[in-house]
């Protein structure tokens, strides 16, 4: 009996230690102020927390990150304590998701932001041979640049996120495939230089996109777990969602788009579909 008892303090203790709620959970900061791209996830991310670890203060790094550095920001004495991205066998090998999907499958939908003058062009594309002659652009470590490069797409990879727009002004490229969540507010901010967001079609690839934190965090894994679960559960996740993409997707009308579908060789065997 005595054993019983020592053995289930020990468990106890145990789970105290692993659920213990961190002081400050970093995220990566924002490119700039008026990079809106972040603005769900961090809300997504404060929330959760809010549900399982109420005393955790959500802050931004001191620092701007690309997503590749801010991923391995994630190791012990690093400037970032969670992390948001599509998920890849080699990720989840090297960091631990929180597998909740919290973009509801729509990571992997892509349309392209073009010049203007390109629209009649890209309306009359009709065969594979005519998509590889064009050239588009991504940054290097996108998992999106690999993808399309594996299609025998021709893609020109950049540092720096704000270089994307910079080539398509000069014509130096021919599009900027774009998620179908961040594109409004790009195509608002470069209208008014002759940037638009294409009509005519839309690249699908399967996908999941998680929470991603150290391997030696595991107590904040299981918190956001705990708060993301709740959410799916009464429903504030989907409502979150819908507050701020819902308007935006309609806007693209989808449904009506011409797809391409690409074979997606990164993700992982068994994930949660998103």
């Amino acid at each position: 009996m005595m054993m019983r008892w020592l053995l289930a303090t020990i468990w106890l203790g145990w789970c105290a230690q692993v659920l213990a709620a961190p002081a400050v959970a970093r995220y990566p900061q924002p490119q700039h102020a008026q990079d809106h791209r972040s603005d769900y996830a961090i809300a997504l991310l404060t929330t959760a927390l809010a549900r399982s670890a109420p005393q955790t203060q959500v802050v931004p790094s001191r620092h701007v990150f690309s997503r590749s550095r801010a991923l391995e920001e994630l190791a012990p004495g690093g400037g970032v304590d969670v992390v948001w991205t599509l998920t890849s066998v080699e990720r989840e090998q090297k960091y631990l998701p929180v597998r909740v999907p919290i973009y509801f499958g729509y990571g992997g939908y892509r349309v392209l932001l073009i010049h203007q003058q390109q629209a009649s062009r890209f309306a009359a594309l009709r065969t594979g041979a005519q998509w590889r002659e064009l050239r588009f652009a991504q940054v290097h470590d996108w998992l999106d640049t690999g993808l399309l490069r594996q299609h025998g797409w021709q893609v020109q990879g950049v540092s720096q996120y704000a270089n994307l727009f910079p080539l398509l002004l000069k014509n130096r490229v021919d599009a900027v495939p774009r998620g179908v969540l961040e594109i409004t507010d790009e195509a608002a901010q470069w209208q008014a230089k002759g940037l638009i967001i294409e009509s005519q079609w839309l690249l699908k690839y399967p996908s999941a996109e998680y929470f991603f934190v150290s391997q030696q965090n595991p107590q904040l894994a299981l918190l956001l777990q705990q708060g993301l679960q709740q959410m799916q559960q009464d429903g504030s996740l989907q409502r979150l969602f819908e507050q701020h993409f819902a308007a935006k997707l309609k806007a693209l009308d989808l449904p009506k788009r011409r797809v391409i579908t690409i074979q997606n060789p990164y993700l992982p065997v068994r994930p949660r579909s998103q």
